[in-house]
């Protein structure tokens, strides 16, 4: 294979470029058009909900024109629609089925202006792999080519996420308007205010409400009190029916981190949390963007390696072999770490129907958080009976390094507690630190001693689960300590016995320097798994008493399943793996002498 081949890789990379911006492009235009059915969708439930209050097919038609479809209950179920019931009846009456409405002109469904950047930047990139076949072999990287295809995904991304929030924006203002007008019908028809309020499906409060929390049934406080002080509250759009074409626009409060975009009907005030904050393709985008880039500067490196035909076959072989495992990698654990990660930036509740995007403010929260940090002192402290381990297993080494049985029975006597269940030794550790039944304290009681709450003081149950910490992995760093000690020659022990050593003098010069990658290696990962240590704080004291052994992977488990704030406890768990992270560096920063002495 020679350079004559390059051209034919370079038509790959410009492949690749326009696979991205395309799927750039797909993931916008989807995404609106996604967020224009559940437009259509909320619509639809407005006018089943006015057909329910006595408004009946021309209410509907009032509300929405010719973009409302009724047909009989058996033949819907398909497309945005919501089923409408007469007054007491069980069955449904009608099935109102809405189509999709359009936020602008005939270019408002797609893209215009990140298409028009997305085909440019590929002309430029397909002139210059034409250019290839001209021109001579060049074995560089073409460096100046990547930054280009690199800025136009990028280009096409900030192009198409902007295009995507104006529509969400207008669907979200449009949204508003129809609800305010199913108010103003369902006034006309009859209904008092706060049944009328209803048939929104939107939260909502009276005038006297907006000020008084107790009068807010279904409007968060924070979004009353922006409506209260907003300057637009006293204005209510005209939104008389038919509304396709509403003249007034509803206005907009910044409240909890957000817009949410508010409309007035008599003494009745509607919000609505915009489209752009609970279905923007920002983080979709910026995903799809960086997998395009890297795509694309994979594709420009196979273009590089064409002039050398031994080393593209070795490249690709290497990547054909390596990509199940990366796939499965990508599958299983980078694919959660985004999703985390995504979660971490949103208000993510089980309960609520789509996330609250919320940026870095989870983050801000949880700097000032006092019972996180408490939770994060509780594990550094935790942490500390990392080195009592250590110095007890090499102990233990030292004293079971021989082939003798006796010393056999003891090895696997202590290393049993490292292969056994974390929940069962917890559940027996428990019963044996009980304080009405508890066997230590049946025996300190019988030896004229009193008994102590082990796990029932705050004084002394973060120091009993350190204890048990120490019984449970001492046999494991035994078995890699006597390992490292296999490792030492024995001339160095030799040697140092002609010269005169003891035993101390042994262990210090020889023995210690002997195992210091070893040690080193013990160190570092005790310390991470020691922060991260859930199982005995579940079973033996679920983070009491007083929180004393509220540890952080326990308060993240809190979070997560008891509160079910799933945004603060991804934005946790970040935060850990920061600390944990900066732990390992200061390690291997300060403590890894095998530059030293390699």
């Amino acid at each position: 294979m020679s350079g004559a081949r390059q051209p034919a890789f370079a038509a790959l990379a410009v492949v690749v470029l326009a696979g991205g911006v395309a799927l750039v492009l797909a993931i916008a235009a989807g995404r609106v058009q996604s967020v224009r059915v559940a437009s259509a969708a909320a619509e639809a439930r407005m006018a089943a909900a006015l057909w329910e209050e006595g408004g009946g097919a021309r209410a509907v038609a009032g509300l929405l024109g010719d973009r409302a479809t009724i047909l009989d209950a058996g033949d819907g179920g398909e497309g945005a629609g919501a089923h409408a019931y007469e007054a007491g009846a069980l069955d449904p009456a009608a099935w109102i089925v809405v189509a999709p409405r359009r936020t602008g002109g005939p270019w408002a469904a797609f893209p215009a202006v990140a298409a028009i950047i997305a085909l440019a930047g590929v002309a430029l990139i397909s002139g210059w792999a034409a250019g290839r076949r001209r021109g001579p072999t060049r074995r560089r990287y073409p460096a100046g080519v990547a930054l280009l295809a690199v800025g136009c995904i990028a280009l096409t991304a900030v192009a198409a996420e902007r295009w995507a929030d104006r529509e969400l924006r207008a669907l979200s203002a449009v949204t508003v308007a129809r609800a305010a007008g199913a108010v103003e019908l369902a006034m006309a028809t009859g209904a008092d205010p706060p049944r009328a309020a209803r048939v929104a499906h939107l939260p909502w409060a009276r005038d006297r409400a907006l000020e008084s929390a107790d009068g807010q049934w279904t409007m968060p406080a924070e979004v009353a009190s922006a409506i209260a002080a907003s300057p637009e509250r006293g204005a209510a759009p005209p939104l008389a029916p038919p509304l396709e074409k509403p003249t007034g626009t509803p206005h907009t409060v910044e409240a909890k981190g957000a817009a949410w975009h508010a409309a007035r009907i008599a003494d009745i005030h509607l919000a609505f949390l915009g489209y752009e904050h609970t279905a923007s393709p920002a983080l979709p985008l910026t995903a799809a963007g960086g997998l395009a880039a890297l795509l694309v500067a994979l594709a420009l490196h196979v273009v590089q390696l064409a002039a050398r035909p031994r080393a593209l076959r070795r490249t690709l072989a290497a990547w054909s072999l390596l990509a199940p495992a990366a796939a499965l990698i990508l599958a299983f654990t980078l694919g959660p770490l985004l999703f985390s990660l995504w979660i971490s930036l949103h208000e993510w509740r089980l309960v609520d129907p789509a996330p609250l995007f919320l940026g870095f403010d989870n983050y801000a929260r949880l700097l000032s958080d006092g019972e996180w940090w408490s939770a994060i002192g509780n594990t550094a402290l935790f942490t500390l009976h990392v080195p009592a381990a250590m110095a007890v297993a090499l102990a233990l080494a030292l004293l079971t390094r021989g082939s003798r049985r006796a010393m056999r029975w003891a090895r696997l006597a202590l290393f049993l507690p490292g292969i056994t269940s974390v929940a069962a030794i917890a559940v027996v550790w428990k019963w044996l630190l009980s304080d009405r039944y508890g066997l230590l304290n049946r025996g300190l009681e019988r030896a004229g001693l009193e008994s102590v709450p082990w796990l029932t003081s705050p004084d002394t149950a973060l120091l009993s689960l350190m204890l048990i910490g120490i019984w449970m992995v001492v046999g494991y760093q035994m078995v890699v300590f006597q390992a490292g000690l296999a490792a030492i020659p024995r001339d160095w022990y030799d040697a140092a016995r002609v010269d005169g050593a003891g035993s101390w003098q042994r262990f210090r010069h020889v023995t210690l320097p002997g195992l210091r990658h070893t040690l080193f290696f013990v160190l570092v990962t005790s310390v991470i798994g020691s922060f991260q240590v859930f199982g005995l704080v579940y079973v033996m004291t679920e983070g009491g008493p007083l929180g004393a052994t509220d540890v952080a992977v326990y308060h993240i488990y809190r979070e997560a399943w008891e509160f079910l704030r799933f945004g603060n406890a991804a934005a946790m768990s970040w935060l850990l793996f920061a600390v944990v992270f900066a732990a390992t560096w200061l390690h291997f920063r300060f403590l890894d002498t095998r530059r030293a002495h390699g």
